[in-house]
């Protein structure tokens, strides 16, 4: 077992896993196809060992700790020198999901400056113009570029090659890695080949990337929505030799092998997910039998919690393949069967005035074993609830008397959401409400109270148990 180390000292060594028995990997084809897992670096991803060296080199240049460093990228280059005790101004293009942004400013990145897409080199919107007017005005910090040629990155893929020629016992047929600054590939290419000098390997960009293929076009032309890989110009750092072979993947490709990943416990992104599913058609064309495909999975999933984990972002941008879309409507309506709240048979409510005690309050839960109450008000309309933790702890330290009405304790409900006030968004539910979309409500709420049509009448209260119950009646057991 090891010892206590440090962030830094834990960056590298990250399993290779197989990736068949995956949905969608496989197959027909006898290739074995490998995922070199380096989002489970301490950053969630493979820019953490380019942080380390760059930070051992900024050392060396004698550059302080505290300096500025002016970082453009994605996100996770900025991330892994944030996680490294850096100090930064981040240059994030349009394209990088909010979720990153929400990582750097928690980790105290304040500065972030958001860059146009399809912005090519020498135009004053390029992020390296950009870098080079902000170091003018702070002329102590540094511009971190990965494709300048100023940082020597050659010792950080150096370690990775190893690691992989190791774990693979020097049996490789190719590597396959998405490409965005062309170090990781023109780097990783030169030393394997010189171990191997057999093996393949294939470059992956997304659909209408130019890394490849036309970089005459209008920029904005370039537009794609894979984040960490493709660009719309081909990169200084990339060898023109270091890639055999160029596949490029469609938005909805990767999005839903990343998805397959995700449900086979490899949280890898969408960058991933391109070069998973570039290995499988890769695979497909390979003439030589049982073939040895090791693919980099570069960035973590959790990068992606409003994009890629979201069902309602990936429908809205067309990201779902036909067999996951398929499989997606059949669990949110199929299960249910239309079947509405109605079918639920839940008893009648039993509610409190706001008018009445804590105490009583409290006692009727008991009585009932309820863990909550509904609270009507005027013209017994429902205005709120109240838990029984809540309540039992208000009296118990003191904050409420058990005289004291339920009205001043409560949690309301509200037409509109405030600020933490205590005021809730007022979700209606009625007897005629689907349960699919009950199924959604308990995505974010624990407890439904089910009302008519007028909010006039609390008519039940309804948990996920109640879904489960029913299901399990009708012998689904999918929930």
């Amino acid at each position: 077992m090891q010892g206590i180390t440090t962030v830094a000292n834990a960056i590298g060594g990250t399993p290779l896993v197989s990736l068949l028995g995956i949905d969608g990997v496989g197959g027909r084809n006898s290739a074995e196809i490998l995922g070199k897992l380096e989002f489970m670096n301490p950053g969630g991803s493979i820019k953490d060992r380019v942080a380390r060296h760059i930070v051992r080199q900024l050392t060396a240049k004698g550059i302080p700790s505290d300096a500025l460093l002016v970082v453009a990228g994605p996100g996770n280059l900025a991330i892994s020198l944030a996680m490294l005790g850096r100090s930064l101004l981040c240059l994030i293009p349009e394209r990088t999901s909010a979720d990153r942004i929400n990582l750097l400013k928690a980790m105290g990145v304040t500065d972030i400056v958001r860059t146009l897409d399809g912005a090519l080199p020498g135009s004053p919107e390029h992020p390296a113009e950009i870098a080079k007017r902000i170091i003018r005005q702070h002329p102590a910090g540094a511009y971190i570029d990965e494709e300048s040629g100023e940082w020597d990155l050659q010792a950080c893929y150096e370690e990775l090659a190893g690691e992989i020629f190791e774990q693979t016992g020097g049996k490789l047929d190719a590597l396959v890695l998405g490409v965005d600054t062309g170090n990781a590939a023109t780097h990783l290419s030169q030393v394997l080949k010189s171990k191997l000098p057999a093996v393949q390997i294939v470059g992956v960009e997304p659909s209408n990337s130019a890394i490849n293929g036309d970089a005459t076009r209008n920029p904005l032309a370039h537009r794609w929505l894979c984040e960490d890989i493709g660009r719309a110009y081909p990169p200084r750092a990339l060898s023109p030799n270091a890639v055999d072979m160029w596949i490029q993947v469609s938005d909805q490709i990767a999005y839903s092998m990343a998805r397959r990943l995700i449900r086979a416990g490899v949280f890898a992104g969408p960058s991933a997910g391109a070069a998973v599913a570039a290995a499988q058609m890769y695979a497909r064309t390979s003439l030589q039998p049982d073939t040895r495909i090791a693919v980099i999975l570069s960035d973590s999933a959790r990068n992606y919690t409003t994009t890629l984990l979201s069902d309602e972002w990936m429908l809205g941008h067309d990201l779902m393949d036909t067999p996951m879309l398929d499989d997606l409507q059949r669990k949110q309506h199929e299960q249910y069967r239309a079947a509405s709240i109605e079918d639920l048979q839940l008893p009648a409510a039993i509610t409190v005035s706001e008018t009445d005690s804590m105490q009583a309050a409290i006692s009727l839960m008991s009585e009932h074993d309820f863990s909550q109450v509904p609270v009507t008000g005027p013209n017994r309309r429902l205005i709120g609830y109240l838990t029984l933790a809540a309540a039992q702890t208000l009296i118990d330290n003191g904050t409420a008397m058990p005289a004291q009405p339920v009205g001043k304790f409560m949690l309301r409900f509200d037409s509109r959401s405030t600020d933490g006030s205590g005021i809730r968004k007022y979700w209606l539910i009625t007897p005629e409400t689907p349960l699919s979309e009950l199924s959604k409500f308990f995505e974010i709420h624990s407890v439904a109270f089910v009302t008519d049509p007028s909010r006039k009448f609390c008519l039940g209260i309804a948990t996920k148990q109640d879904l489960i119950t029913f299901l399990a009646r009708r012998n689904t057991h999918q929930f």
